[in-house]
């Protein structure tokens, strides 16, 4: 298998892996890729590759925001970003995966620059925030302010995980951050994140979305719960929604394997009631 990974033009993380001679895959990471704290790196293209690993015949491109985000960045502004990375690199018409922020850009990403898209994948994302979402949006976005990352690290493990690990990791992540710097490679970055998140909201760009899409996301999910999902399938000509049932917000992580043989179907053109997990 093919790996490579670094930095666009010096500012935006990325990672290659798969069969570089095949038809791309275009994955837009979560609101985590504000929050890392080393640059691109052979263990973390490792584990992505395995996480990815139903797709190594695809060439899969992991992209991330570039660092030293403007004040004010908008979703709509990382997706016009993501285009001008598609087009440079000659990836279009692609598959597109965007997990949760990833998934909010990829809705603009799709809506505004159809012609790059194949078909897209909204993992664990809606149309907006619900309303406890917010809230825990608003507290990460204030601790990331205070540079209290190792509370804000504790609080995404408790809000993404079900079961014991909902209480177990965050404990384990909070006493972790007496010895570990969970500080990010840009602290600003984690702030410009939350707000952009908090702000985005694409209920009126719905239908300029032509590419065929699936929605897959937990029932369990605590910041886009089912309302928010079934607005995005419904405002969406052509869309499927897959849900996990009893599954949270980690879906990408914690069902991966499913999740992915689910989103490597619908790619590969089945449609319908079929995919559902």
């Amino acid at each position: 298998m093919d790996l490579d990974y670094g930095t666009l033009d010096g500012r935006r993380p990325y990672y290659r892996f798969g069969d570089s001679d095949a038809d791309p895959l275009f994955v837009l990471p979560g609101l985590s890729d504000a929050f890392q704290r080393e640059e691109p790196n052979r263990g973390t293209a490792m584990i992505l590759s395995s996480l990815f690993r139903e797709f190594s015949d695809r060439d899969v491109w992991v992209v991330g925001r570039p660092q030293h985000l403007p004040v004010g960045s908008s979703t709509r502004d990382m997706a016009a970003g993501y285009a001008t990375v598609i087009d440079e690199h000659d990836l279009w018409p692609t598959d597109v995966i965007g997990v949760s922020m990833g998934g909010l850009v990829a809705q603009y990403l799709a809506a505004d620059y159809g012609d790059y898209v194949d078909s897209v994948a909204l993992v664990s994302a809606g149309t907006r925030l619900g309303g406890h979402g917010e809230n825990v949006m608003r507290r990460w976005r204030n601790l990331a302010g205070k540079g209290k990352w190792a509370d804000i690290v504790a609080e995404m493990a408790r809000e993404s995980a079900t079961g014991y690990e909902q209480t177990l990791a965050p404990t384990l992540l909070k006493a972790a951050g007496r010895f570990v710097d969970f500080r990010p490679v840009v602290p600003a970055d984690a702030v410009i994140s939350c707000t952009a998140c908090l702000e985005h909201d694409s209920r009126e760009i719905l239908d300029d979305i032509d590419a065929p899409t699936i929605i897959a996301a937990g029932d369990a999910d605590r910041l886009f719960p089912e309302p928010r999902l079934r607005e995005a399938k419904d405002g969406i000509d052509d869309a499927t929604l897959a849900l996990f049932k009893g599954e949270s917000h980690d879906l990408a992580t914690s069902e991966s394997r499913e999740l992915n043989g689910i989103l490597r179907r619908f790619f590969d053109g089945f449609r319908g009631d079929g995919l559902h997990p």
